[in-house]
């Protein structure tokens, strides 16, 4: 991504000299043909193995042509609180509704009233679940939630508007409301078996980011994620092997991934967009709210997330947590704001699906359930964005990518 004088605001921009400091640490790098990465260079810079590096990445504040577009939704966070959020939001040019219902449907229908086409690009909920309900959810006795439906401002049933949500301290809220932002066109994969697949690098060269790969977070890993622009966590392989999610922590049958105490000791220096394909990470836990905290969007699940067993041509066929992510990175070189490719994924799912998991959808947005029954369904919907979703997106220089076939990789 490289940000533009229009999208920084100029009295607010910054430069990082960030001299990092892996003492002997191996690193799996990825290289883009055969030219080095820009990992392995920083890395060998900073022990002054490289002296041609530049260590220094733009740091700047998203723009207020960009923030004005925004319609914030406060929910139940108190008087005090509500008018910190109201005061931010009027400072960066945003409309603000004070939502006190006490369901979803309530938060849906002022959406839907206040929300302008053509001035408003999205919509950013402030307030937990219990603060500003999201629509409940269970699938096979676990419950979840989700802002699936708040994405359709229009009626029809289908998203059409990004949505992301914040919650925590008040000034975790101000910092979403109005982030910081990096250019470093890096991204750290978290992988409990690298080597065994190398298609989650190649897609991310293909959207321009020089690629590093974790398989569990160490203290020495905080500040190469700090100037991280995208971090990704990938769930796949034998089921035994593979990284799972819990409110708590990224783990696999051998150790921990990384937890909210990990979390807690990184300094992000630029809101980088997480996407973690792991099982109920987006739960309101430790691990969210340490991610929050932090100063990061944060894309993940509240239920289980399921592999596909058969190959589909396309990712929009595939409602399951590979077509939802491949979904993800193929858009991300095609919309300009990061709520916008979630919201035009969920949308895509949604359109190709089959009828019967359709009514399952149709079913809670009526009101007569909030079961979910096929994992189809639980895979469309159960996505949820925390964070601002006017955030820009997240790609590199020269970004191409089409995912292709949907593979089974189990």
């Amino acid at each position: 991504m490289n940000l533009t004088p229009v999208e920084l605001d100029d009295a607010a921009e910054t430069v990082l000299s960030l001299s990092l400091l892996f003492r002997n640490r191996f690193y799996m790098n990825i290289n883009r043909k055969s030219e080095p990465g820009a990992i392995d260079r920083v890395r060998k810079a900073s022990v002054g193995e490289m002296t041609d590096r530049d260590l220094s990445f733009k740091v700047g504040r998203t723009s207020r042509e960009v923030l004005r577009n925004l319609l914030v939704i406060c929910g139940k966070v108190g008087t005090e609180n509500t008018a910190l959020y109201k005061n931010k939001a009027r400072e960066i040019g945003a409309d603000f509704i004070s939502e006190t219902g006490s369901s979803w449907v309530s938060t849906h229908k002022i959406i839907k009233k206040s929300f302008e086409p053509g001035k408003h690009v999205g919509i950013l909920l402030l307030g937990s679940n219990k603060q500003l309900p999201a629509t409940p959810l269970t699938y096979q006795g676990v419950f979840g939630f989700t802002d699936w439906f708040l994405q359709d401002t229009t009626g029809d049933g289908t998203p059409d508007s990004p949505v992301g949500r914040v919650f925590g301290q008040p000034d975790t809220i101000l910092f979403h409301m109005d982030p910081m932002i990096i250019d470093s066109n890096i991204a750290i994969v978290f992988d409990s078996q690298p080597g065994r697949s190398t298609r989650h690098v190649e897609c991310l060269l293909d959207l321009g980011f020089d690629v590093e790969i974790l398989k569990r977070f160490t203290q020495e890993d905080a500040e190469l994620l700090g100037i991280a622009e995208f971090i990704l966590q990938f769930s796949d392989g034998i089921f035994t092997s593979r990284i799972h999610g819990t409110p708590e922590k990224w783990v696999s049958k051998d150790s921990v991934i990384l937890d909210a105490q990990h979390v807690s000791t990184i300094k992000f220096q630029g809101y980088p967009v997480v996407y973690s394909e792991a099982c109920c990470t987006a739960q309101e836990g430790p691990l969210l709210k340490a991610f929050l905290k932090q100063g990061v969007c944060y894309i993940g699940a509240t239920l289980d997330t399921m592999n596909n067993t058969e190959p589909f041509e396309n990712w929009n066929d595939c409602a399951f947590s590979d077509g939802w992510k491949y979904g993800f990175l193929d858009l991300l070189d095609t919309h300009d704001l990061i709520g916008q490719v979630k919201t035009q994924v969920d949308r895509a799912l949604h359109e190709h699906l089959d009828a019967k998991y359709k009514r399952e959808i149709d079913d809670i947005s009526k009101g007569k359930s909030n079961e979910l029954n096929s994992s189809q369904a639980v895979s469309t919907i159960e996505w949820v964005l925390f964070g601002n979703p006017l955030r820009r997106t997240t790609v590199g220089p020269n970004a191409d990518f089409s995912p292709g076939t949907i593979a089974v990789d189990t």
